[in-house]
């Protein structure tokens, strides 16, 4: 197996998948797979063995040792055996951003397609933003599967753009969709004085109000004499999320529960900074940090049905669906971590 010039780190593993620098010996696995799912890539015509030969030849065994290579492709393994691959290319290494590749055995597609390119999103951005320091990873995909969607959103991408009658496919023209994860570097700490008014702010927004049970406006005393409650609270935790010289991305409150082992949980993100699948980060975090203390709680999210993108958030950060129910009067669901 050869070695990427340009990594440190060569494997990346999740449970019993990983990614290796591509292998010679998957190239007519990759053939087979590519030539199978040709309507969805940006591939004019069947591989033959001679075109894939060329590529491997030509093209990717020069990759190794280029300090910054146009892209950067690995085989996806379950053991030791190559079900995928994909990797980094169009790489701007000016601009730091570069698209994603990856696609799987044709034969794994209708019933772990969501589980496997969960799982690879999560090993790709290892590489792209621990080992390579990009600030941002995109997917670029003509609009024919929209279970793609699901599964890119899930692992914390969002929807950047549609393009609209882009490409020609079959004799018609489809749109093209972009989703993109940033490398944000946030800083979590807890709440400090200094930041009631920023909490009013955030706690009066439109968006903010519309999705909860409360959507009436809150008059600055009310907030200050709750938020200094709360500040003054042991069983509250006030997460403050906050990027470069204290420009503040959001919030998380976990609010442990009188006589149970429950807590309560809520998130805002500042309007600046929501659509760009940040909540799963948040949440991630915040979760991790209070359960380090408080390892025999679980956590609930009282979250409105309505509230489509919430939900997302939540699943994807692990929380589980328990059950439908009214909650201060508005039709909700509870999940719980």
């Amino acid at each position: 197996m050869h070695n990427y010039k340009c990594l440190e780190r060569q494997k990346f593993e999740k449970n019993k998948h990983s990614i290796v620098p591509i292998r010679f010996q998957d190239r007519f696995l990759i053939l087979k797979w590519r030539n199978e799912q040709i309507y969805h890539l940006r591939q004019v015509s069947p591989l033959s063995i001679e075109d894939q030969e060329n590529y491997f030849k030509n093209v990717v065994a020069k990759l190794f040792d280029e300090e910054k290579p146009e892209q950067i492709l690995f085989s996806y393994l379950e053991g030791s055996n190559c079900i995928g691959y994909g990797g980094l290319v169009h790489i701007n290494w000016i601009d730091k951003h570069a698209e994603i590749s990856f696609i799987i055995d044709t034969e794994l597609e209708k019933e772990y397609f969501e589980f496997h390119w969960v799982t690879y999103l999560s090993l790709i951005e290892e590489v792209a933003f621990q080992e390579l320091n990009l600030h941002k990873i995109f997917t670029y995909a003509f609009d024919l599967r929209p279970h793609l969607y699901i599964a890119l959103e899930k692992a914390g991408f969002f929807k950047e753009a549609e393009l609209i009658d882009h490409c020609r496919w079959n004799g018609k023209y489809i749109n093209a969709v972009i989703h993109s994860k940033v490398n944000y570097q946030l800083k979590m700490r807890k709440a400090n004085s200094t930041d009631m008014m920023t909490y009013y702010e955030w706690s009066n927004e439109e968006i903010v109000r519309a999705n909860s049970y409360s959507t009436e406006k809150i008059d600055f005393d009310t907030h200050s004499k709750w938020f200094t409650k709360k500040l003054n609270d042991p069983n509250c935790y006030l997460y403050v999320f906050e990027q470069n010289e204290n420009l503040l991305v959001g919030q998380v409150r976990i609010e442990k529960q009188p006589d149970h082992k429950r807590a309560v949980i809520g998130i805002s993100i500042d309007k600046n900074f929501r659509n760009r699948g940040l909540s799963l980060k948040l949440l991630d975090e915040a979760v991790t940090n209070f359960l380090l203390e408080n390892n025999d709680f679980s956590i609930d999210a009282y979250i409105k049905r309505s509230n489509a993108k919430s939900v997302n958030a939540f699943l994807s950060a692990g929380f589980k669906f328990i059950e439908n129910l009214q909650y201060k009067d508005t039709e909700s669901s509870l999940y719980r971590i």
